[in-house]
């Protein structure tokens, strides 16, 4: 049975070499290049347009402090902290693009509900950052 198995598998391998061999160029590198984009980028930038609502967002101006340490954190930083922001509304089942996006068509309680959740979520973080300090 696995001499069976074997044979397939090199058979199959022996196969997708042949064929390989008798496609263009160019289609091998489409085809390529279709298969390693899924694999490139797991992460797409949230850094960007995070950063964007917190300089705009008329509640986050109103936390001084909060929207300066954000501000203030490197690019690989602020986007770990948009990646956590983001698994945290999913779980929650609110979509972060309700801030970052204007012609989104949410009910405008539910987007001033998610933008508190997001900052209170950003506060909590920031008082970590500060325990932590203080315990070095």
């Amino acid at each position: 049975m696995h001499i069976l198995i074997a044979v397939v598998a090199l058979a199959s391998l022996v196969g997708l070499v042949v064929w390989s061999m008798s496609q263009p160029k160019e289609k091998l590198q489409a085809v390529w290049t279709e298969l390693s984009a899924s694999f490139s980028s797991k992460h797409k930038d949230l850094a960007t347009p995070f950063r964007a609502w917190v300089e705009t967002s008329a509640l986050m101006a109103k936390e001084q402090a909060l929207q300066a340490w954000l501000l203030g954190l490197p690019a690989e930083g602020l986007q770990a902290l948009a990646e956590k922001v983001a698994e945290f509304c999913v779980e929650m089942d609110v979509e972060l693009d309700w801030l970052f996006d204007a012609d989104v068509d949410v009910d405008p309680n539910a987007k001033a509900a998610a933008e508190e959740m997001v900052i209170d979520y950003c506060k909590i973080c920031l008082k970590a950052v500060q325990n932590q300090q203080i315990a070095s």
